[in-house]
């Protein structure tokens, strides 16, 4: 199970429920009119995006216990597929959200002058890397391979840190959404690669599933985040390159 150091429970469920309630009723039942006063319409959806998230977090926490025992039957079911074919593909397939990768991505977009491209996928990794760092301390959730016996890995490098959430999902699924908004028509593609990481990580034995979801998860909504960020002077900078 995560581990989370010095709350109970009782005290988590309580937060996070007050936390989901508040995002709710922010969303449906205040007006638009007052908010309206103080926020653009750019930061509003920023601001529903935000409290979206919370609620999501908030959902699965109050149901923590339940979601860990499926999350570790799904885990085995998953890991314990050997095929010659999909073990070295999920080996390749999993560097597809290493930092490495789009570290390389967004240099290479930059030089080909892809410039408005490079910068949302440069903001959408600092974010990542950020959110990262902060989760995977508050949640000191052990590696598979690190909590559990009769289990495959095939990952030529053991990753440190703890599982909770996927990294390299999280940055697939925010790369996914922040390219579906350039190129349309290749969402489809874009989304079935970053689900494949997300599928990797579980094959090879290094991540659970809600690991994997939560990643996804916060891939999308930091995404979305990054692509309704008010930088208008900046892509019109930015187009003079």
């Amino acid at each position: 199970m995560l581990r989370l150091a010095s709350r109970s429970n009782l005290e988590l469920k309580t937060f996070f429920l007050v936390s989901a309630s508040l995002s709710v009723y922010e969303l449906v039942f205040v007006p638009k009119s007052l908010y309206i006063l103080f926020l653009s319409n750019s930061f509003m959806d920023l601001l529903k995006k935000i409290l979206i998230g919370i609620a999501i977090y908030a959902i699965a926490l109050l149901f923590l216990e339940e979601l860990m025992i499926l999350d570790q039957n799904l885990f085995f079911t998953i890991n314990s597929i050997t095929n010659p074919f999909l073990d070295p593909f999920f080996v390749f397939i999993t560097y597809l959200g290493s930092s490495v990768f789009w570290i390389l991505a967004i240099i290479l977009l930059w030089l080909d002058k892809k410039r408005k491209l490079s910068i949302y996928l440069t903001l959408a990794f600092i974010i990542d890397t950020v959110s990262l760092f902060l989760l995977k301390s508050f949640f000191t959730r052990p590696r598979p391979y690190e909590s559990l016996s009769e289990l495959k890995i095939l990952s030529l490098d053991i990753d440190l840190g703890p599982s909770f959430p996927s990294g390299h999902t999280q940055r697939a699924f925010s790369g996914a959404t922040i390219l579906s908004s350039f190129y349309e028509k290749f969402m489809v593609p874009f989304f079935v690669l970053a689900f494949l990481v997300g599928l990797s990580r579980i094959y090879i034995g290094v991540h659970y599933p809600f690991d994997i979801l939560t990643g996804a998860i916060n891939g999308i909504l930091f995404g979305m985040i990054v692509l309704s960020l008010p930088i208008k002077k900046i892509k019109g900078k930015l187009e003079r390159f």
